[in-house]
């Protein structure tokens, strides 16, 4: 099958759960670039091998996870840009090395991944720290020249200058405000080389678009230009969901009340009556059954 008849296919509704269920970042996209993201990962996933280190097989899951986020980023840019990707290979317990342990490693064709992190990254979707994101961000930069220097465009880009000029400017302001404790939208890992810099820059670009472009738009706005996207629109009707979701749970909860309300005026209007012996005892055979009935629906109602 070719690169253009994969495109157009789509996922199953299985695999539309698997990452509804895994992913915050696969659940904000407007459903254009969901339709758009489907077709990438129909090419990820037929270009690029799984491999797995402490398990027994590579799971649908672990699949349809690593290349739904992955290929977010190359929704604007299109597959090419993973032109050199080979493999991944997911990992059950943390990569060693000289160095110590670590959740991922990232070359131009092969992409090491902890699967326990990579999990915990996709379902959090707002802490800034997302193994896919990070390791996939180095793929990008290593693309065009095997140089992971977080200047994820060829020398002779038009943009090149842009981004020398950006980080130049950019770098040292993260590197002061954690010196002196102080706040910074993009994680201090930044700083432990000029490999991290564009790969934590992309993490907040997706996972915290509001707080880049507020407090650094200029990174903001050169990673705009690069992917091709603008996350920010994502994160607000995300915002307008969970505030819509807060009002449909107080609104049950409201309603809950008032049929509980009017399940007890009901209990106590009974017994008033059978204190002035107005109804007799035979009628609470019939009336304790109905109230208790009332009670159970008005603790499930929805609506």
């Amino acid at each position: 099958m070719t690169r253009e008849e994969l495109l157009k296919q789509q996922l199953t509704d299985e695999q539309r759960k698997i990452l509804s269920d895994c992913s915050a970042l696969y659940n904000r996209l407007p459903s254009d670039l969901k339709t758009k993201l489907e077709g990438l990962m129909h090419v990820f996933l037929h270009e690029v091998a799984f491999e797995v280190k402490g398990f027994d097989k590579v799971t649908e899951v672990m699949r349809i996870c690593v290349a739904a986020e992955a290929c977010v980023l190359i929704l604007g840019r299109g597959y090419n840009s993973y032109w050199k990707l080979k493999r991944v290979k997911i990992w059950k317990e943390l990569l060693k090395d000289e160095r110590g342990e670590f959740a991922g490693w990232a070359g131009r064709r092969n992409v090491s991944l902890h699967w326990d992190s990579v999990l915990y990254g996709m379902k959090q979707g707002n802490d800034n720290c997302n193994l896919i994101l990070h390791e996939f961000a180095h793929v990008l930069d290593q693309a065009d020249d095997s140089q992971a220097q977080s200047i994820p465009v060829h020398e002779g880009s038009v943009d090149r200058a842009k981004w020398e000029e950006v980080i130049a400017r950019e770098y040292p302001k993260i590197k002061a405000a954690y010196k002196e404790g102080r706040a910074h939208t993009i994680d201090e890992y930044a700083l432990a080389s000029n490999a991290e810099f564009f790969s934590c820059a992309t993490e907040s670009f997706f996972e915290r678009p509001k707080k880049l472009k507020e407090y650094h738009p200029e990174i903001y706005d050169i990673l705009e230009g690069y992917y091709g996207l603008d996350p920010l629109p994502w994160s607000r009707a995300e915002e307008k969901r969970i505030e819509q979701k807060a009002l449909e749970r107080e609104k049950r909860r409201f309603i809950r009340l008032i049929w509980m309300g009017v399940s007890v005026t009901l209990m106590a209007v009974a017994m008033f009556l059978a204190a002035l012996e107005i109804v007799s005892d035979d009628f609470f055979i019939y009336f304790y059954p109905v109230w208790f009935l009332l009670i159970i629906w008005s603790q499930t109602k929805k609506s």
